[in-house]
């Protein structure tokens, strides 16, 4: 099996529990050539997403709802498996990405999202926890 992640940063990102808060002040650390603060810190929102449970719909995926545009759908595993707060620094942001490849089935994912693997249920490898 190709290693696609460094264990030692998994390790550390996973000691860190994807507490927001640390994920913002590791943000607060970055700066650009100018040697300033990357990132606006000002700038904050908080969102609430609505997931509504719904068998029919594959595992890792939310849907949106077609009658309130403020709600998802979401297979309930992948709703156990999900970070429930998260930190976003911007869309497509992947400063923060930390990806594994899951041993049971192989899928590639970012683990600051999730518990455990939404498609198969497995654990995170134990010899990076």
């Amino acid at each position: 099996m190709t290693k696609n992640y460094n264990e030692e940063e998994v390790r550390k990102f996973l000691q860190n529990k994807h507490d927001p808060q640390s994920q913002f002040d590791k943000l607060k650390t970055y700066t650009n050539a100018a040697n300033t603060q990357l990132f606006d810190m000002d700038m904050h929102e908080t969102h609430n997403v609505n997931i509504i449970p719904d068998k029919g719909i594959k595992p890792a995926m939310f849907i949106p709802d077609p009658l309130n545009p403020k709600k998802f759908r979401a297979h309930p595993t992948t709703i156990r498996a999900m970070r429930k707060d998260l930190f976003m620094g911007g869309e497509d942001f992947v400063d923060l990405e930390c990806l594994i490849t899951c041993a049971s089935c192989k899928t590639e994912l970012d683990v600051q999202f999730w518990h455990f693997c939404p498609y198969c249920e497995a654990s995170f490898p134990s010899k990076i926890l």
